[in-house]
């Protein structure tokens, strides 16, 4: 028998949990703002002019925890985002038709003025992507207050497994009382956790998705380990057959879990692997301003500052048109984990520079072996259940931030 919060639809679960506010707010910014803001980039395209529909903006460099594998790890001098270059890249992609932004990291939370400004952008929509350690009861109500923000907490398997990623076995039970202190404010909530060879058979499980849900999670958001940094730990990768396991089990998780929403960012509703960033819809601003394609791929040709016309530095990089055009002539997967020497090769062409913070992206980039990636062997395995199936054809729902 499934457990009681398995038998109770995800539509009544936010209907009882969620104050009518936060989800109205829910249903607009991330539902029909993201709609609209689809169309608007499709129709951009057919004109020639790719100004991407989800923007994602890493507001600091800074953590207060060292992960291995993270890329915002081994920075000697970690910087914020200025406020004021924040509040002009939402104002100025808003005006393009973006309604949701993801802000990361680092860890966003180390900024004081963070809650301020979700607060003076009550018309946009955010994802805070968090470790959970900085979420607490005073800061969850700020959240409930603000109306616009669903934390998505990452959580990396068991205390174990979670302790051997982050260093700090009391962090996984942190993230677990960040976790609580959102459902105790009824804010729609999310946890990630990042699947690699010692975090799979924690998380590639329901009773994983199981005690999520019980805890308060709403969706439930899977990235497959893409190795990064000073340490990026190659040996964590999933070899194939591990991505096709996973594969299996989100379709299956997809059909069994009714009462939490399963993300992947990796497959389209065909099962065909793809690239968000390689086909235009989502993009990375970092911390300096720079526009990369994706969080772990960390070079950059432009570079956004309090100057600058946000649509016509982004539209203008050499690099993202070259990025859109050769990538999906390599790979429908991660063109980081299985081409990296045409990456460099790429991005030596278009002149973009390392934009890590470390100076070392390109000695990393030499330096990483071919790793398994989500384009899997074997034929697509297209989703099957026909509401997932619709949401991903119509309305795209995974962009992979931390992927």
């Amino acid at each position: 028998m499934k457990p009681a919060a398995q038998r109770t639809l995800l539509a009544l679960r936010m209907l009882r949990e969620t104050p009518p506010r936060l989800l109205w707010n829910f249903v607009v910014g991330a539902g029909l703002g993201n709609l609209r803001a689809i169309r608007r980039f499709e129709r951009r395209k057919q004109h020639g002019t790719v100004f991407p529909p989800f923007v994602f903006i890493s507001a600091t460099q800074r953590c207060n925890l060292a992960c291995k594998g993270c890329w915002a790890t081994g920075v000697p001098r970690p910087v914020d985002m200025a406020p004021e270059l924040l509040h002009k890249i939402v104002t100025e992609s808003s005006a393009q038709g973006c309604r949701f932004f993801g802000i990361l990291g680092g860890e966003p939370l180390l900024l004081p003025w963070l809650p301020d400004f979700f607060d003076a952008h009550r018309g946009s929509y955010f994802q805070l992507f968090t470790n959970g350690q900085l979420l607490d009861d005073a800061l969850a109500r700020r959240l409930r207050a603000a109306g616009n923000v669903s934390p998505l907490i990452s959580i990396e398997g068991g205390a174990a497994t979670y302790a051997a990623r982050r260093g700090d076995g009391r962090a996984y039970g942190t993230a677990l009382e960040a976790l609580a202190c959102c459902k105790r404010q009824g804010l729609i909530t999310g946890v990630a956790t990042s699947v690699s060879a010692s975090t799979f058979a924690d998380v590639v499980t329901p009773a994983f998705i199981d005690d999520m849900v019980a805890r308060g999670a709403h969706y439930v958001w899977y990235y497959i380990y893409r190795p990064s940094g000073t340490e990026p730990g190659f040996d964590e990768a999933l070899d194939d057959g591990q991505v096709r396991a996973l594969r299996r089990f989100l379709l299956e998780q997809r059909r069994r879990c009714r009462a939490a929403v399963i993300i992947d960012a990796y497959w389209d509703h065909d099962g065909n692997a793809l690239c968000p960033a390689a086909t235009g819809i989502s993009h990375h601003i970092n911390a300096l301003g720079d526009v990369e394609p994706c969080p772990p791929l960390q070079c950059s040709d432009a570079r956004l500052d309090l100057a600058a016309d946000v649509a016509a530095t982004i539209e203008g990089s050499a690099f993202l048109k070259a990025f859109r055009a050769e990538v999906p002539t390599l790979t429908r997967g991660c063109v980081l984990m299985d081409h990296p020497a045409e990456l460099a090769a790429l991005a030596a062409r278009c002149g973009a520079h390392d934009s890590s913070g470390r100076g070392s992206f390109f000695a990393e980039l030499a330096g990483r072996p071919v790793c398994g990636c989500h384009n899997h062997a074997g034929p697509p395995m297209p989703e099957t259940s026909w509401a997932y199936r619709f949401a991903k054809r119509h309305c795209f729902f995974g962009f992979g931030a931390y992927g």
